[in-house]
């Protein structure tokens, strides 16, 4: 029969503790892996001496890129032409105004059609009227006689409107039309330029589909806007296909469709910045219902 030992009640005690310090070292361990491991950090350990967050802030919805309306200092002293090859336009400052230092239009002639014609409108300086910024950029009106048309001021150039009408100097025999991209003459563009050109019109391109995607979101279940912005979006690469076809040389530079497009995002910017602020197109609040009032005592 072999002896039993009996321990102390003092080693039983000390024994005991050490029991526990080993089980709390290993529920720390346990506990600082879990940390490790939380949603956020899988498979990616936190660097030795550092403790990774217990969760990861929300991050916010980011917000479609913003392209800036160019000053009327990208245009002042410039000349511009017509699709970069016919007319002439000339912008000066008078103080804080802007006026047209010298205007040549180019068209048609009226007795014969297919017989060009140029004009040289007299009485320059012409002042120009400004109409604040309706498309995100700042749009002046030139108040002519016989040929009254307004434009948008791009970076270095102008998109003229006049509503779909022909001007006819009849002393000239000459009908001209003054809508279209006045800029630059395409030997100013160098290969160095054309490659920018088409950094930022990819640049501007993406911007136009970002802003899209907003003004969507923010039509919600509107089907009615939904469709108008689908259709007005698929107008505006129609339109800047036919405007910027006549451009000269525009399969070599792009520059029309850049600063086309530049418009069109510029545009959907402000419009989008529009929404935001709870202006035109954003969605309005309903009206409370009327609370039913109890009847009177004695009329049921």
């Amino acid at each position: 029969m072999q002896p039993v030992s009996v321990l102390s009640p003092r080693f039983e005690s000390n024994r005991l503790k050490a029991l526990c310090t080993a089980l709390g070292a290993g529920f720390l361990a346990t506990s600082a892996l879990a940390q490790l491991q939380l949603p956020g950090a899988l498979g990616q350990p936190a660097p030795a001496g550092t403790v990774a967050p217990l969760a990861e802030a929300p991050k916010e919805k980011p917000k479609p890129p913003i392209l800036r309306a160019p000053s009327e200092d990208a245009i002042v002293g410039r000349t511009l032409l017509r699709n970069g090859t016919t007319g002439t336009l000339v912008i000066e400052r008078a103080g804080k105004d802007l006026r047209v230092q010298k205007l040549a239009l180019t068209g048609d002639q009226i007795s014969k059609p297919n017989e060009h014609c140029r004009v040289e409108v007299s009485g320059t300086p012409l002042s120009l009227t400004s109409e604040g910024k309706p498309a995100g950029l700042s749009r002046y009106k030139l108040a002519l006689e016989i040929c009254s048309f307004s434009f948008d001021v791009l970076e270095g150039a102008v998109l003229a409107s006049n509503g779909g009408k022909t001007c006819e100097f009849k002393a000239a025999d000459c009908q001209v039309d003054p809508a279209g991209l006045w800029g630059p003459r395409p030997a100013e563009f160098g290969p160095e330029r054309i490659k920018a050109f088409e950094r930022e019109r990819i640049h501007a391109e993406n911007t136009v589909r970002a802003d899209f995607r907003a003004l969507l979101a923010a039509a919600g279940k509107d089907k009615q806007q939904t469709k108008a912005l689908a259709s007005e979006q698929a107008g505006f690469s129609s339109e800047r296909e036919e405007k910027c076809r006549a451009y000269a040389a525009e399969d070599v530079h792009g520059f029309c469709a850049l600063r086309f497009t530049e418009a069109r995002a510029i545009a959907l910017g402000a419009r989008l910045a529009g929404v935001e602020e709870g202006k035109p197109n954003s969605p309005k609040p309903r009206k409370p219902k009327p609370v039913p009032q109890a009847a009177a005592p004695g009329t049921e």
